[in-house]
Formats: structure tokens, C-alpha cells, sequence
């Protein structure tokens, strides 16, 4: 699958690794490690192929039945709004490449990288509403922009249109290895006693991750300093020389760094333990009840793309992640498939603006 960063240059990187396990942030955790192994067995079970039909996702077999008729017959442009390296880009070029066999066409991963993903959801929504366009989205780019950048260039809403909820992605608030924060607690007190003085890092000025942090500070009543970044690797150099204090990163990408003790993990984000993290703590579990903050991705085309089109797509996502080596991967990466039907997707969208906007008026990020 060819790989072009924002100029059209070609990309190399590495998927994905393999499944490890990884204790970062306590060592009481093998009770703990069997209830995730349960959840995990759990959504393998839930997303074999045999329930793909009752989830909504169209069989294999209904590629051939969308009427889409001769798509597509070029490549496909897959667009993601993060640098190269990170944990989207990663997603993007596995379900890149899983979607070939199905579309019986190259997906070419366009790296359209800045303002938090705004720019490269602004260049998919200003395309041709033919298919050959599609951007790699998520809560930021959909959701989140819309409520805080007050000159956002495209509406999420009528701009673009839903295609396939993918997943749900872990994320942790991660240090360097060196760091003296041994905890989320002493991260909060060293914020408490120095106000701006201890700093984190997210990917995008006003994106999902920095409202993230901005909510725990102020559900901790702490004032951090914010520095935005293009993306998970152009932070990992300044986190490890000490120039930024905390950092939000995924669990694919942290994962290797744990391994290789360049860092330790504080907390993560979500709802629940990560199954890729079983000993790591959520925030909720650390002092802050019904703490959590649900990033996800799904698949994006520009606003008038014939139905037959959005089906076909919609039908290779399905294959994709249905694939029991590829759902295997995913979930054992912290990264859980989901799935459902395009309908069922918009209503889901519907429900994430009515929680994000009460987030970010919380915050006090909304746009004026």
C-alpha cells in the first residue's frame, strides 16, 4: 500500500507490534489481568464473523450486490489528519491494506497533517463527493473542533457523512522513564504547589485530548500549560529530554516504550482498563469518579456521496476488521472494534455531541 505524507512524498513506518504484556503502574494486577482477559475473550466472541450480520455490517458477499457499479476503478485516497508514525497513521495503514482485498483497489494513505485534524478533514470534505476520497476520523476532527474552533473550515455535520464506526482507542497519560512523578498523584501535587509550571502534551491545540487534560486539571484543581503537537512521535524526543512533564499517548504507541523503559505510565483515560495495560489504573479509579473520556475513529466521506458508494466502503470496513487476525490485533493493542450500521453510527454521533459539549463548556474551551 503506497504511503504519501501532506506534499505527495512517499512515507515509510512500522505497524503495529505484537502482543505483550505490560505492567507499568501497579503490581497487584493478576485478578485484575483475568477480568480483562474476560472482556477481551468477550469482544472476540462478540465480533466473530458469524454476528457481523446482526451487528449491521453487510457480509463479504454484499460488495458485489451495493450497485455501485464500476467502484471504485482508481485508487482510494485515505486521508489522515495525524503525522506519520502515530497510532491513527498505524490504523490507517492496516485497514488500508485489509480494505485492498475487498475495494480490489490500492487505498493510498494521505498524510494531511496540523490544527488538531482539522486540515485533513477539511480536505476531504472539499472533495468530490465521489468515494475516492475518505478521511480517517475520530472524536477531534468530528466532534470536538466543531465546539472550539469557532472558524472551523467545514461543518462536521453537513459537511462530511458517516461511513463506519471502527473503534475505540485507549489512551494514557504517560512519563519519561526519568521523570520524579511516580504517580498521578504526585503529578496533581507538584501542579498544586507550582501552578503552570508542570506542562502536557496533546495532539492538536483544542482537540479532544487537550479538553482531556483541561477537564481532569479542572476537576483537580490544578492549572497545567498546554503544548500542542502535530502528533504522538514529534512529542516523544521533548518528552524524553524532560521539556514537556506528561504527554496523552496511545497504548500501540506507548506499549514499546514501557517495554524498553524509556517511560512510565500513570492512568489511562477511558472508562476501563486497557487490555493492552490490564495493571494500569484509570483516572476514575486514582480520586476522580465517573472520570472518562471516550476517543474513537471511524470512516468519513464528503456530504453527498451516493449511497451505493458509502455501502461499498462501509462493506470493506466490515470485512476488514472482521477478520479474526485483524480483530485479534486490534483488541490485544488496546485499540477495540466496533462496529454497527451506518444509521446506527449517525445516532452515535448525535449522542457524543450532547457529551462532548457539556465537557467543553465545563472546560471553558467552547467557541465563543
Amino acid at each position: 500500500m503506497k504511503v504519501l505524507d501532506a506534499e505527495g512524498r512517499g512515507q515509510g513506518g512500522a505497524e503495529m507490534g505484537g502482543d505483550h504484556d505490560v505492567g507499568a503502574a501497579s503490581g497487584k494486577g493478576s485478578a485484575r489481568k483475568r477480568g480483562v482477559s474476560a472482556r477481551r475473550r468477550s469482544v472476540l466472541r462478540g465480533l466473530s464473523a458469524g454476528l457481523l450480520a446482526p451487528l449491521g455490517w453487510p457480509a463479504t458477499s454484499a460488495l458485489a450486490s451495493t450497485g455501485a457499479g464500476a467502484y471504485p476503478n482508481r485508487p482510494v485516497r485515505l486521508v489522515v489528519p495525524f503525522a506519520p508514525g502515530g497510532a491513527t497513521d498505524t490504523l490507517g495503514r492496516l485497514l488500508g491494506r485489509a480494505m485492498e482485498s475487498s475495494l480490489a483497489q490500492p487505498m493510498v494513505v494521505d498524510n494531511r497533517v496540523g490544527a488538531a485534524g482539522a486540515i485533513g478533514a477539511t480536505a476531504v470534505a472539499k472533495s468530490p463527493a465521489d468515494g475516492y476520497s475518505v478521511l480517517l476520523g475520530g472524536v477531534g476532527t468530528n466532534i470536538v473542533l466543531a465546539y472550539t474552533q469557532p472558524s472551523l473550515p467545514y461543518d462536521p455535520v453537513r459537511d462530511l457523512m458517516p461511513v463506519a464506526y471502527l473503534c475505540n482507542v485507549d489512551y494514557v497519560l504517560t512519563v519519561a522513564a526519568g521523570s520524579p512523578y511516580r504517580s498521578l498523584d504526585d503529578l496533581l501535587a507538584a501542579a498544586r504547589k507550582r501552578p503552570r509550571a508542570v506542562s502536557y502534551m496533546s495532539t492538536g491545540m483544542l482537540g479532544p485530548l487537550h479538553v482531556a487534560l483541561e477537564y481532569l486539571s479542572k476537576r483537580a484543581g490544578v492549572s497545567m500549560v498546554h503544548v500542542p503537537y502535530k502528533g504522538e512521535s514529534p512529542a516523544l524526543a521533548d518528552l524524553l529530554e524532560g521539556r514537556i512533564d506528561v504527554a496523552v499517548m496511545t497504548v500501540p504507541f506507548t506499549r514499546p516504550l514501557v517495554q524498553d523503559g524509556r517511560v512510565r505510565v500513570l492512568a489511562t483515560i477511558s472508562a476501563e482498563r486497557t487490555v493492552g495495560m490490564p495493571d494500569v489504573p484509570t483516572v476514575a479509579e486514582l480520586g476522580f469518579p465517573g472520570y472518562a473520556v471516550p476517543i474513537w475513529n471511524g470512516l468519513f466521506v464528503p456530504a453527498g456521496t451516493p449511497a451505493p458508494v458509502a455501502e461499498r466502503l462501509h462493506a470493506a470496513a466490515a470485512a476488514a476488521i472482521g477478520a479474526p487476525a485483524m480483530r485479534e490485533r486490534m483488541v490485544a493493542l488496546g485499540v477495540t472494534p466496533t462496529g454497527g450500521t451506518i444509521s446506527g453510527y449517525a445516532r452515535f454521533l448525535q449522542s457524543e455531541r450532547e457529551r462532548w459539549t457539556a465537557m467543553i463548556r465545563d472546560t471553558g474551551l467552547m467557541a465563543g
